[in-house]
């Protein structure tokens, strides 16, 4: 891989001086190196950074490495300087003297160099009045673009208000119309209605009837049921096995009347019952 080149600061100094005597605005890297590529010679390799780059130097004083800028920077920066609109217009007398007598008191070679820089000065303030001239109508017209898009969405905000607003008042009614509909409807189921109550539907909505209250067949038949299965509980079933054994002894079928027979089994097994009970 090739090392850089390296140049001196010489080269680079006097090439520095050679363009701006060329090029009277102010001085871009990139353009002097290219213009060094193709005019100087030996400066065929040369790049922008050869001409900024500071230099790495022993300082004998405290014995280590420092860096200063090349002697082509420090130039292109007093070149730029003084190219600057406003510094030529401070330093110009043709421009800045409080009378012309002070213009003309200054030697011919001076004076003919305050003309040449204020007729530059001069071209410099067309050429950027000519570009904010341009910027500006562009922002004009921008700005005209602006101002139709805000006032066409003010006109939809206006609207969406309205609409808004409408669709307030429209709910609001609905509310209360289903409100109204609602407490008529309890009302009428009440019996109460607009000019008219119907008693009896009202009184029967405020009272309750008494079969909900108290239904007395239900009442009875749990309490039939309860005291029965009591009362199976406590008969003693070795009781009930004698009696049984003392009803299946007597022959209430030996007569020739059956039916008889029957008969006064069934009272006798009942009085029995009756009696342990």
């Amino acid at each position: 891989m090739a090392k850089t080149q390296k140049y001196t600061e010489d080269q680079l100094l006097e090439a520095v001086i050679r363009f701006s005597e060329i090029e009277k605005k102010k001085i871009k890297t990139t353009e002097l190196a290219k213009w060094c590529r193709d005019n100087i010679e030996g400066l065929e390799e040369v790049r922008d950074y050869h001409f900024t780059r500071p230099i790495k130097e022993k300082d004998e004083k405290i014995g280590k490495m420092v860096e200063r800028p090349k002697l082509c920077t420090v130039r292109m920066e007093e070149i730029n300087k003084s190219r600057s609109l406003t510094v030529s217009i401070n330093t110009n007398c043709l421009l800045k003297a409080s009378n012309i007598d002070t213009f003309m008191e200054q030697p011919t070679s001076l004076q003919r160099k305050m003309i040449v820089e204020t007729r530059e000065t001069v071209d410099k303030l067309l050429t950027k009045n000519a570009n904010l001239t341009r910027e500006n109508e562009a922002l004009r017209a921008e700005n005209k673009s602006l101002k139709t898009d805000v006032l066409s969405v003010s006109d939809k905000v206006d609207i969406l208000q309205k609409t808004q607003e409408k669709l307030i008042k429209q709910a609001t009614y609905l509310m209360k119309m289903t409100d109204e509909e609602a407490r008529k409807k309890m009302l009428s189921e009440m019996g109460i209605e607009d000019g008219s109550i119907d008693l009896d539907v009202y009184t029967q909505s405020l009272q309750q009837n008494i079969n909900e209250v108290m239904d007395i067949n239900k009442v009875l038949k749990n309490y039939i049921v309860i005291n029965t299965s009591n009362i199976a509980e406590n008969v003693d079933t070795n009781a009930t096995s004698l009696n049984d054994k003392i009803m299946s002894g007597l022959d209430f079928y030996g007569s020739s009347d059956k039916t008889v027979g029957k008969l006064m089994h069934r009272q006798i097994s009942h009085r029995m019952i009756k009696s342990q009970l």
